[in-house]
C-alpha cells in the first residue's frame, strides 16, 4: 500500500516536471525572434477590408500567408502608411500599406519590412504603382483628355460659325462640356475586400 502510494506520488512529480519543461520550451518558441530573409515573396490574402473612403491612415490590418511551405498560415500584420485621394482633375487615389511584423503558427515572430508587388483579382481594377502603392483603376486622366478635346472642339465650331469671339465663345463651351464630364468620374475609390491576395516581397526588418 505504501509503496503504490510513492510510486504515485513519483509518477506525479515526474509528470509535473515533463508538462513544465514542455511549458517553458513553448514559451520560449513563442518568443523567440527571428529573420525573414530579403526578396522572399509571400502570397498573402487580406483579413479585412481596406478602402480609401471607410478607411483612415494609421488603421492596422492583417493577412494570412497562402504559399505552400514553410511560412504557410503565418499572420502578417501592417497598417495604413498614406492615403492620397484623387480629386476632380487629379489622377488616381493612391493608399500605401506598410507590413510591420510576420507570426508563424509556433509563435515566432519576426518585424518586417515589405512592398505590394501584385494585386490578384482586385475588384475595381486597383493596380501597383512603381513605388509599391496601390492605385485606384479610374478613369481621372481619360477625363481630362476629354476636357482638353472638348475645348479644342468647341473652338473649332465657334470659329467656323462665329469667327475669332466664336471660337471663343466656343472653346468655353467645349471646355465646360469636358469638365463636366470630369466632374462625373468624381473621386476615385480604391477598396481591398477581405480575402483579396497579393503577392508582397521582404524589403528588409
Amino acid at each position: 500500500m505504501r509503496y503504490g502510494i510513492l510510486r504515485l506520488a513519483t509518477l506525479s512529480v515526474l509528470f509535473a516536471a515533463v508538462a513544465s519543461a514542455i511549458f517553458r520550451s513553448q514559451a520560449l518558441a513563442s518568443d523567440e525572434i527571428f529573420s525573414v530573409p530579403a526578396d522572399l515573396a509571400l502570397r498573402i490574402r487580406l483579413d479585412d477590408t481596406l478602402t480609401s473612403v471607410d478607411s483612415q491612415v494609421g488603421d492596422p490590418f492583417s493577412a494570412t500567408v497562402v504559399d505552400k511551405g514553410e511560412y504557410r498560415s503565418a499572420r502578417v500584420y501592417g497598417h495604413i502608411a498614406s492615403i492620397d485621394m484623387s480629386g476632380k482633375l487629379k489622377g488616381h487615389t493612391s493608399m500605401m500599406l506598410r507590413f510591420d511584423r510576420i507570426v508563424m503558427l509556433d509563435g515566432r515572430r519576426a518585424p518586417i519590412h515589405a512592398e505590394v508587388i501584385q494585386l490578384y483579382h482586385a475588384p475595381s481594377g486597383e493596380k501597383v504603382d512603381v513605388e509599391g502603392a496601390i492605385e485606384s483603376g479610374g478613369r481621372g486622366r481619360t477625363a481630362i483628355a476629354h476636357s482638353a478635346i472638348g475645348a479644342g472642339a468647341g473652338a473649332l465650331l465657334g470659329g467656323i460659325f462665329g469667327g475669332g469671339k466664336g471660337a471663343g465663345i466656343g472653346s468655353i463651351v467645349g471646355g465646360a462640356g469636358g469638365l463636366g464630364t470630369t466632374a462625373f468620374h468624381g473621386r476615385q475609390k480604391i477598396t481591398l475586400t477581405s480575402g483579396l491576395e497579393m503577392l508582397i516581397r521582404i524589403t528588409g526588418r
